[in-house]
Formats: structure tokens, sequence, C-alpha cells
């Protein structure tokens, strides 16, 4: 799938164009979801993965996924995390898994004593299937996309051209947001809360996430297609546009996260360039920032000062509140008491939730998955998230030919999106198992000849 400048431009006009027919006749993504289902085997299957279909499909459910949330008012909520899986399965028909990729297979045994004891345990009390899934199908998508990437060979103009690819849906979520958020900002701008009216009615919190991630995306089609002026000024506006539409959602992760992830890649993007493309790069950066703060700023000004407000953790009166994490300490406390309490297996996935009633938090569950872990897995837990962390990172470090700029700000979304948003989207895992490709940068011949790469 290769894009020309017209056919970019071309591809997000068309999710424009969807974002607005899903707001309007909001039934009509399960039709698009169907068909992206059917259309996306045909294709997988046609070309036996040869060319990175199931990962192209992948990145593209990373935004499908909310937009499908955003109307299918609830139904078949964990559509996306199932066809991640679903695409990666179909791909091992035609491609081997990497056996270097052990760990992964690890993390799956480690699972099954947590769920064994929530099945003897709460068999005839709770809904144990729904618990499960509830908090594994997450953690289980990421594992099976990252025995899909591990180790795979792709060249940096072909994960561009996929993370293109994932910013189709990205664009119908703005585009449906900003019709849905009233005009009247005196009724959308009342409070510093997280604001469901900005966000298209959905999670505040995972829209910022989705949002700051199109930032991100954009800000690289920006810098790597720089030759292509009215679509890098495009990428440009739209980098401004997502950063503004992120920030007055008024959830802080997102953005923060996305901060994070442009700044680290400007940073390994500089150490690789001579002095005198370093010289044009701070110019760049430059721009970049003007386009923070103008963000900034005009969020302000439509907000009334409230933003500012929001990120000094005051609320609309100007006091300070009592929360820094709008009370995601106190569900982190008692996931750490649980661990306490049960070191070895954990008190069983999904029975988190349940406990946490007896401790004032009712039906409240886990918004940060490394705390999930140890309270619903115990030691088990913790192992298995010292192997998500050291697993790419000694990666990285071992096959040293393959370092790639996207390696730290994949792994920085990852793990600052799962400790403020756990696995509730499926964003955070697909972008954890990209770190595992082998990224590099063919020469010209080799560019002409891609195709002829061999596939591990």
């Amino acid at each position: 799938m290769n894009f020309s400048k017209t056919n970019k431009i071309t591809y997000l006009a068309f999710h424009v164009l969807l974002g607005l027919l899903v707001h309007f006749m909001g039934s009509f993504v399960f039709i698009y979801f169907a068909v992206f289902l059917g259309v996306g085997t045909y294709w997988l299957i046609k070309n036996n993965d040869r060319d990175f279909q199931a990962l192209t499909l992948m990145l593209y459910v990373v935004g499908l996924e909310v937009l499908f949330r955003m109307r299918s008012d609830g139904a078949l909520y964990d559509l996306g995390k199932y066809s991640v899986i679903y695409f990666c399965v179909l791909s091992f028909g035609f491609i081997r898994i990497n056996l270097k990729a052990w760990p992964y297979f690890l993390i799956l045994l480690l699972f099954i004593p947590g769920i064994v004891l929530t099945v003897n345990t709460f068999f005839f009390e709770i809904d144990v299937r729904k618990k499960i899934m509830f908090n594994l199908l997450g953690p289980f998508s990421l594992v099976v996309a990252s025995l899909y990437a591990y180790n795979k060979p792709i060249s940096l103009s072909k994960l561009n051209e996929c993370l293109f690819v994932a910013s189709g849906p990205l664009i119908s979520i703005l585009s449906l947001i900003i019709v849905f958020t009233p005009s009247n900002s005196a009724e959308v701008f009342e409070s510093t809360k997280s604001n469901f009216a900005t966000s298209g009615g959905f999670g505040p919190n995972q829209m910022s996430v989705i949002l700051g991630l199109g930032m991100f995306i954009f800000f690289i089609q920006f810098f790597f297609n720089s030759k292509e002026k009215i679509f890098s000024y495009l990428c440009l506006f739209l980098v401004f546009v997502f950063a503004y539409r992120g920030l007055i959602t008024f959830s802080r992760g997102g953005m923060l996260t996305a901060l994070a992830m442009v700044l680290v890649f400007c940073y390994m993007v500089f150490k690789l360039l001579n002095s005198q493309a370093r010289s044009k790069f701070l110019g760049v950066f430059s721009l970049l920032v003007v386009l923070a703060i103008g963000a900034w700023f005009y969020s302000s000004y439509q907000t009334g000062g409230l933003i500012d407000k929001r990120y000094n953790n005051q609320d609309a009166a100007g006091r300070m509140k009592e929360s820094r994490m709008s009370g995601r300490e106190d569900i982190m406390e008692t996931d750490l008491k649980f661990f306490e309490e049960n070191p070895v297996f954990g008190v069983g996935p999904g029975i988190g939730g349940m406990l946490r009633g007896e401790e004032g938090l009712t039906g409240v569950q886990a918004h940060s998955e490394p705390t999930r872990l140890l309270a619903e897995h115990g030691s088990l837990g913790l192992v298995i998230l010292l192997l998500l962390v050291f697993v790419p990172i000694l990666k990285y470090f071992r096959f040293r030919q393959y370092h790639h700029v996207y390696f730290f700000p994949f792994l920085i979304f990852w793990g600052l999106t799962i400790n403020h948003a756990a696995t509730r989207i499926v964003a955070p895992g697909v972008l954890y198992a990209l770190c595992l490709l082998n990224v590099y940068i063919p020469n010209k011949e080799e560019d002409e000849e891609e195709d002829s790469v061999p596939r591990q």
C-alpha cells in the first residue's frame, strides 16, 4: 500500500466524512466495522501477510476501536481487542513465530494460576468469564501482538506508512468530536473536571490518549514528509488541532504522554544528525514549540482559563484539589494492600474490583495496570510486569543495528498509558508490540526490492 501526496489527502478526507457519517448515523459504525473485518481478512489472506498486512490492520484498529465504542452504546465493547488477536492469529498461518519470543509464551502461562483462582473461588457468585476477560483481554492482545512483531524486519519507510494508515480513524474521531461539541463555550466549560462534552460523549481519559497519539503521528508525518509542502503543512495544522482538542478534554494523562513521546523522539533524532543537519532540526523543533504554545494559549482562551487551573490541580474557583491524580491514588493503595495480603497468587483477575467495595470504592475498576497485576496476580504479576518492561529494553541494546527513533516513544506511550488508563483500549498493547520490530533503513537497491527481505 503506497500513498502518493494526493492519495494521502484523499485518505484523510474520506475519514473526515466517515467521522461525520458515524456521528449523524451511529449504527453505521457496525456496518463499517463488519466491512473492515471482511475486507481485512481477504486482503491478509490474499497477500499471505507478505507486506505487513496484519500490522497495518492492527494499527488501523487502534483508532477504529474508539470510534466504534463512541457510537455502539456498549455493545461488543471489546471488539477491537478481539480484532487484533484475530488478525495476528490469522497471520500465524503464513509466517512463523520467532522462538526468541518465548518470554511472551511464559507470560501467558503466568496468567493461568490467577484465572484458576478466580474460577474456583467465585464460579457460582459472579459472571466469571466476563470478569476475567474484562481484565485480561488487554494483556492477551498485547502478548499476541508481541508474538507477531518480535524480531520481524521492517523498513522505517514501511513502518511510517503503517503509522499513516493508523491516522485515518483518528481523523474520523477528531471530526466527530468537533461536530459533537456544543458551540456555546459557557455550557461546555463549567469546571476543571474531565469533560465528556469535548470528548464526543466518550471517556475523556481514553479520548485524550487517542488524541495525543494523533498529535504524535502527524508530527512524525510532518517530519518525514517535509518535502511534500501541502501535505506537511496539513500535518502541522493537524498537530495543532489534535493538541488543542486533547487539552480541552481536561484529561491530562494523554497529553502529558504525547508531550513525552514527542520530546524523546526529537532527542533520538537529534543524536543521529550531523552538525549541519542539527541546525535545521532546531528550526523544526522551534516550530513545534511555537505550535505547542499556541495550542496552550488558544485552549486557555477558549476555556476562560480553566485549563490552566486544571493543569495546576485546581478547581474552577482556584482552590487546590486534595488529589493530584483524580482519586487514582486510593485505587492504587487498595491494590497494593491486596498484594500485601495475597503476595503469592493475588486475589484473582476481576476480583480486585469486587473487594474495593469493602474499602469504600464500590464499582471502581483499576486504572493502573501495574498495581492491578500485583493485586490480582501477586508475585506472578510482578514477574509479568518485569518481563514486559525488560524484554524489549534488553532486545533494544542487544540488536544495536536495529535501533530506531520510535522505540522509546512507543515504550513510553505504553508505560504511561497503562498507569492511568490501564488496558481499557488496545492502543498501548499494539504500540508496545511495535517496540519489538527490527526496524532498518534500506539503501536504494534494497528499498526498490523491499518485498525480497526475508520475513521471520
